[in-house]
C-alpha cells in the first residue's frame, strides 16, 4: 500500500519526505507556491496561468497504447492490461517556458468513452478533460520525491536545469484505480522574487 500524503490537511508535523533513493528532503524548504502544487488534489494548470500569468498549454512529448509487461499494482492493473502511457509537458503560450511535466498511465477501459477520445487526441490535460466531461473522481497523493539533476537520466526530465520534485498520484473513476500521475516539477522556477 503507497503511502498517502495531504488527506485532510495541506501541513505535515514532519517536513522530512522519503525520496525513492532512501535520501530526505524538506518540504518546508520548497518555494511556498510550489509546495502548494503539491499538496493541492486538483489540476495545475489554472493555478500555473495564475502564478506565472500566461496560457499554459499542454505539449505532449509521447503517447502510446501499451500492453503491460508487468503488473502496475498501484492501478490494480495485471500484466497484459492494455494502458495509455503518455508524456506531456505544462507550457506557457507566450514564454515557451515548461514549468512541468508528467507521465501517466491511464486504463482507458475505466474511462467514459468520450473521455478516452479526448485523452487519445492528446490535446488537453487530464485533470482539464475529466473536469471538462464531467467524469466524478477522487485524486489521492502516493508519492513525494526529489530528484537530483544527476539522477535526471532521461529525455523528459534532462531538460531541465536543476533538480526536481515530482509528485504522483492516482485518480479513481467510479471507485476503481484509473490514473497514475507523477508530475515534475524545477523548483528554482517557483522561487519567489
Amino acid at each position: 500500500m503507497p503511502e498517502r500524503f495531504f488527506r485532510s490537511s495541506g501541513y505535515l508535523q514532519k517536513d522530512e519526505i522519503a525520496c525513492s533513493d532512501g535520501s530526505t528532503f524538506s518540504i518546508e524548504a520548497l518555494p511556498r507556491f510550489l509546495r502548494t502544487l503539491l499538496v493541492a488534489d486538483g489540476t495545475v494548470t489554472k493555478s500555473l496561468e495564475s502564478w506565472f500569468w500566461e496560457p499554459v498549454k499542454i505539449t505532449p512529448r509521447s503517447q502510446a497504447k501499451i500492453a503491460l509487461t508487468e503488473p502496475l499494482e498501484i492501478l490494480s492493473a495485471v500484466q497484459g492490461t492494455e494502458v495509455l502511457r503518455r508524456e506531456v509537458c505544462l507550457t506557457g503560450k507566450n514564454s515557451g517556458k515548461n514549468y512541468a511535466c508528467a507521465r501517466s498511465m491511464i486504463i482507458l477501459q475505466s474511462l467514459p468513452e468520450e473521455t478516452r477520445e479526448g485523452l487519445l487526441e492528446g490535446r488537453i490535460g487530464i485533470g482539464e478533460l475529466l473536469r471538462k466531461k464531467g467524469v466524478e473522481t477522487y485524486r489521492e497523493i502516493v508519492a513525494l520525491d526529489y530528484i537530483k539533476k544527476a539522477a535526471a537520466k532521461d529525455e523528459l526530465l534532462r531538460q531541465f536545469k536543476d533538480d526536481l520534485v515530482s509528485r504522483s498520484y492516482r485518480i479513481r473513476v467510479g471507485g476503481a484505480p484509473a490514473i497514475l500521475v507523477t508530475e515534475y516539477f524545477p523548483p528554482g522556477l517557483y522561487a519567489e522574487n
